[in-house]
């Protein structure tokens, strides 16, 4: 495991104050080969193995291995109740502009084609499949969100901040595990995915705008 480094500097923002980020990571990092390990079950897309190799990487920082925190999954070792009660605790929050776009591509042609899609494409072409392995693989039980930001030019990760506020203070997760996978970045960057493992403030306002304000820098972006 590579652990890309944290993003301290990058937590200013009036949204992004409002939480704290236990862990980071992501895909690919320097070093990386040009795609990530294929991931059983999935099939032609690199968007599920990207998401689920970042979460990995975020994940194994703070509960070890995966299958670490099943309940009833091995003999108790220092701190397994623990990780136990935080992995029931804690939610997926994935938020992607662009979605599964190998996927979609790859049953738009065979449907233009006239030939039919592959019947595994149907199950990974919704976000949500590559989440249930991740909470699966991990034993996340909190709830489950996929969503794409609501304009070109939101910013995905205030919006899962928001998310991420908005169950923390409805009492249903502590924590929440972030993505951010696109496979086509901002200017035609490279494919990429990121992980973040967030605990959110107590009492922070579910708009940002709470005394989190005070420490806005001055390029501060407001989340939607």
């Amino acid at each position: 495991m590579t652990p890309s480094p944290l993003p301290s500097a990058t937590l200013s923002t009036r949204s992004e104050a409002a939480a704290e980020v236990l862990a980071e990571g992501a895909w690919p990092v320097p070093g990386d080969p040009e795609l990530p390990v294929p991931l059983a079950g999935f099939a032609v897309s690199s968007f599920s193995p990207m998401a689920s190799a970042a979460a990995d990487r975020c994940l194994e920082q703070v509960h070890g291995a995966p299958g670490a925190v099943e309940p009833g999954g091995g003999p108790a070792g220092p701190g397994e109740e623990e990780r136990v009660r935080r992995a029931g605790r804690t939610a997926i929050v994935l938020a992607s502009r662009g979605g599964d776009l190998e996927t979609h591509t790859a049953t738009a042609v065979a449907v233009d084609a006239g030939r039919p899609a592959a019947p595994l494409l149907f199950f990974q072409s919704v976000p949500n499949a590559v989440v249930g392995h991740i909470a699966k693989r991990w034993g996340l039980r909190g709830p489950v969100i996929c969503f794409s930001p609501d304009a070109a030019g939101a910013d995905p990760l205030g919006e899962a901040l928001d998310v991420a506020r908005f169950l923390a203070n409805g009492g249903d997760a502590d924590e929440a595990l972030l993505l951010l996978v696109e496979q086509v970045g901002p200017d035609g960057a490279s494919a990429s995915a990121r992980a973040l493992l967030v605990r959110s403030v107590p009492d922070a306002s579910p708009d940002g705008s709470s005394d989190a304000s005070s420490d806005a820098s001055p390029d501060a972006g407001e989340a939607s």
